[in-house]
């Protein structure tokens, strides 16, 4: 099935925020879900969900209920909020329902991501509770409205959204079904472009191109000579800014995973003008191919060698974290042990699924309950003393919020008093955030805001990661000391629990 949506000049102004197809199973029959090999599990009824006669407790938001007396025993005390669900677009092919009785199933299968918004990382709901299946085609969800969905009356508009495939099988157990689930979802992924649908605006495969290259990337101070832009993704969008597909909803999108030797091949993209960017994990930054590219029925373009060169002023003095734009290497305390609930048949708190876990910011105060974390280049270590989120302190009970400030203390023994240094700052989310930047001086006037930033809601919907955002902050050399020196981060806004960033990645470089 697919949707084909058209906008003519002179319409109304109109908001776009979320295009979708649900289907409601039935509640009595459709009891298991599956979307991943990992993440399968017995899912409660909707009436267990129900705050009003007991059957449940209500959390910090509507979405959100501890299972107080569910039909199903076994799920008692757990917590169910349909984003734990969520999955970046290019891993979710394929999920749905499970009747254990019927022995039946139902699938949603997505093979391409073209018609998808926001670049191959973006996180979007599945299936949940309901027993509900989703197919999400253009939504907000851990991007926030700095994603343009407005479509003005002076701006035509058409796009075709899908095909995706409903798959119906039967077979003897949970395991049989899904694994019939994915050899189909292989089979459609293999069929993209399908051949039978009749829209002029949906190019078959032999209307469609191809661009291929190798991209490298050069860090003079990380390696004399180029290096394999290895497992980097490669795509094309709508032409802008370097990054700016991180918020592209109303265009056509085609990306790739480059091999380890940074080979590319992005094929069946529809003919139209794109901009080609890319980024690799390891370095930060975006890059964006300096031409424009036109794909035309039948072409094939070659960039041949192509060279990002990450942003970068002097040597590393000290760094944190893994520049991948996720905050998954850092610390992910375990859940308050009423709310730990089983995110899977064979659930073992692995790292891959600990961020899932509702309620995980609260777990801050109970960590730095009076002083807030300190860090220690080169003493500490990140996957252990430094927080996934930094949010505010609770000091009453869910009610009373106050700013946090983190410290990084470093070591210097030598400072060019009249160079400019650099810090890095790579944000994985925010959330109506404002992150200010102090040196040595914890009173002192900061040195750099970002202002109000970020709507992704990340924190409070499990997703490790929202928007990416990199800053690079100028510390002039008369700021810092030898010896030890402070850096103070200070979120600054307590609009709520789940206001603050997330970071990926920080790195303090010499001067030029």
């Amino acid at each position: 099935m697919y949707a084909e949506l058209e906008r003519l000049k002179g319409w109304p102004e109109v908001d776009m925020d979320e295009m979708r197809i649900v289907f409601k199973l039935n509640t009595t029959k459709f009891d298991f879900m599956a979307i991943s090999d990992n993440r399968q599990k017995i899912m409660p009824f909707p009436a267990d969900r129900d705050t009003t006669d007991g059957s449940a407790s209500q959390l910090a938001y509507k979405e959100a209920v501890r299972l107080v007396n569910p039909q199903n025993h076994i799920l008692k005390g757990q917590v169910d909020d349909k984003y734990m669900y969520s999955m970046e677009d290019k891993d979710n092919k394929v999920h749905g329902w499970i009747s254990s009785d019927q022995r039946v199933g139902f699938w949603m299968i997505t093979p391409s991501n073209e018609f998808r918004v926001c670049g191959p990382v973006k996180q979007d709901l599945t299936s949940h509770a309901g027993p509900t299946v989703l197919s999400m085609f253009t939504s907000v969800h851990y991007v926030g409205k700095e994603m343009n969905t407005t479509h003005t009356s002076e701006e035509p508009w058409k796009k075709v959204l899908g095909p995706v495939f409903v798959y119906l099988n039967s077979a003897s157990s949970h395991n049989l079904l899904w694994t019939d689930a994915k050899r189909q979802m292989n089979d459609e992924v293999q069929s993209w472009p399908y051949d039978f649908v009749k829209s002029v605006d949906y190019p078959l495969h032999h209307q469609r191109g191809t661009v291929k290259g190798q991209l490298f990337v050069m860090d003079g101070f990380k390696n004399k000579s180029k290096l394999y832009g290895g497992s980097a993704f490669v795509g094309l969008a709508n032409p802008g800014e370097a990054g700016s597909w991180q918020t592209e909803s109303k265009g056509y999108q085609f990306w790739t995973q480059a091999d380890k030797i940074g080979r590319f091949t992005i094929a069946n993209a529809r003919p139209g003008n794109y901009n080609l960017y890319a980024w690799v994990s390891g370095f930060i930054g975006d890059y964006k191919y300096e031409r424009n590219i036109t794909i035309t029925p039948g072409g094939e373009i070659n960039v041949g060698r192509i060279v990002y060169e990450p942003p970068r002023s002097g040597t590393t003095l000290w760094e944190i974290g893994v520049p991948d734009r996720t905050a998954a290497e850092f610390y992910i305390p375990d859940p308050d042990p009423t709310l730990l609930t089983k995110l899977d048949l064979n659930y073992s708190n692995a790292p891959q699924d600990r961020f899932r876990q509702y309620g995980l910011w609260t777990r801050y105060t109970v960590l730095y309950p009076r002083e807030d974390l300190i860090y220690v280049a080169g003493v500490s270590d990140y996957k252990k003393d430094w927080f996934y989120a930094h949010v505010s302190r609770d000091t009453g009970n869910g009610t009373t919020l106050v700013a946090t400030t983190w410290r990084i203390v470093f070591n210097l023994e030598a400072v060019n008093q009249t160079g400019n240094y650099t810090l890095r700052v790579a944000l994985a989310s925010a959330m109506y955030a404002d992150l200010l930047v102090r040196i040595n001086e914890a009173n002192s006037k900061p040195i750099f805001t970002t202002a109000l930033i970020g709507r992704d809601n990340a924190i409070a919907r499990h997703g490790i990661h929202g928007l990416y955002r990199l800053y690079n902050i100028d510390i002039h050399g008369n700021l810092l000391r030898v010896g030890n020196n402070t850096i103070f981060l200070t979120q600054d806004r307590t609009f709520a629990p789940g206001t603050g960033v997330m970071y990926d990645y920080l790195r303090l470089e010499g001067p030029p």
